[in-house]
């Protein structure tokens, strides 16, 4: 049935143009979603579904035969209708179950594979395999990288308990590694050294990711129409409703934009080597480019998302208040952003002033740190103070 708005009740396309109907069906407060290859179909199983409930005739099992569900196919299914900022990691992920686990039912997957695999993961040096070379080994994988793996399972097979395909999640009595916590971010030295070793396409990407602070996934999956350089601004969409970004592009990060010409060439503003109509692969990049020239740098402990932490430090290091650096970086609580609120000038002689209980310091609550929370927000009058916060200089060609 249409509603006045002109929407089909309980039919969705996901992703949108994709030509994928999902039909959803509320029963019991319980939800149930059935997948359709065209709009009239998904329409006609909507109707007869809920005729069914009417009549007090529908059951479940006609349209879903859980027994016969393998992850294979249910990862499959989950990714077609993922709208994950972070898809290609998903996907990433969704290869290594598949290859283990995807000839096993749902029902299947026990807590006992899962405790294998992980210590598996955690005693052997991990594999790599890229573009048909040679097999080469790495390093021991680390408890994050290991943990998100069995994150995606675990969120992966919540979703087929919601679907009712499975009876318990056998993921969340598995024990996750503790994770350090770490905010490291490279000085200006390290980068100095890491440029020298790059390219100037690749170290491109680097800069970029600095001076914007861009999440890994969506900086490679950055698109030209998401950027608007009169307005000084990169529009980032958050999936399921979300909060859309608008993140502020300093002068030197619209320079860096300026020099690219994958603009006559790709939807994408950093595309792929080998094809300009696909993004590049933010995996490959980091293993071919990225961490060689760390290596080179003689950077031992640097990762990717560090430049991110880069990022905020400058930022801070520069006097920026945390309720500005939050709006920049797309933060969405602020006790994220309050780690690096050490590095803001005046912080320790802020806090000895607040503990002094006689003295004639600075009075309390009017000291520096007042400054870190802004009265008003005004996220792009940052970057007018182009001497502190375009660090990097100009970019040798």
């Amino acid at each position: 049935m249409a509603r006045k708005d002109g929407k089909d009740r309980g039919i969705q396309e996901k992703p949108k143009g994709s030509g994928k109907w999902w039909v959803r069906l509320f029963v019991k407060g319980r939800e149930r979603r059935y997948r359709c290859d065209s709009k009239s179909q998904a329409k006609a199983l909507y109707g007869r579904l809920k005729a069914e409930l009417r009549e007090g005739t529908y059951f479940p099992e006609q349209f879903v035969q859980t027994k016969e569900v393998t992850l294979r196919t249910w990862i499959d299914r989950y990714l077609e209708g993922s709208n994950n900022r972070s898809i290609q990691n998903e996907r990433h992920y969704g290869r290594f179950w598949k290859l283990l686990l995807g000839k096993r039912l749902l029902s299947q997957v026990t807590t006992d594979d899962c405790r294998r695999i992980q210590a598996k993961l955690n005693a052997r040096r991990s594999k790599v395999k890229l573009r048909g070379k040679e097999t080469r080994k790495t390093g021991r994988l680390s408890p994050a990288t290991i943990n998100r793996r069995f994150a995606f399972l675990r969120h992966v097979l919540m979703v087929a308990m919601k679907d009712e395909l499975i009876s318990r999640n056998p993921v969340t009595s598995l024990k996750f590694f503790p994770e350090p916590k770490r905010t490291r971010y490279y000085s200006d030295f390290e980068l100095t050294r890491l440029k020298t070793h790059m390219e100037k396409n690749h170290w491109d990407l680097v800069a970029f990711a600095i001076e914007t602070g861009l999440r890994r996934a969506d900086q490679f999956s950055l698109k030209w129409s998401q950027v608007t350089l009169e307005t000084s601004t990169v529009v980032i969409p958050l999936p399921k409703g979300g909060k859309t970004l608008h993140i502020p592009l300093s002068e030197f990060a619209k320079d860096i934009l300026r020099s690219l010409d994958s603009f006559l060439t790709s939807p994408y503003v950093f595309p792929s080597p080998d094809n300009p109509l696909k993004a590049r692969s933010p995996i490959c990049f980091i293993a071919k480019v990225f961490k060689p020239a760390l290596k080179k740098a003689g950077i031992s402990d640097g990762r990717w998302h560090d430049l991110r932490h880069t990022a905020a430090s400058r930022r801070v290091m520069a006097g920026v208040d945390l309720y500005t650096v939050k709006e920049i970086l797309g933060h969405r609580d602020i006790s994220t952003t309050v780690r690096y609120a050490h590095l803001s000038p005046g912080f320790l002689q802020d806090a000895i002033n607040r503990g002094s209980l006689v003295g004639t310091g600075t009075k309390t609550g009017t000291s520096e740190v007042e400054g870190l929370i802004p009265e008003k927000d005004d996220v792009m009058e940052v970057f007018e103070r182009k001497d502190e916060i375009g660090w990097l200089g100009d970019q040798e060609s």
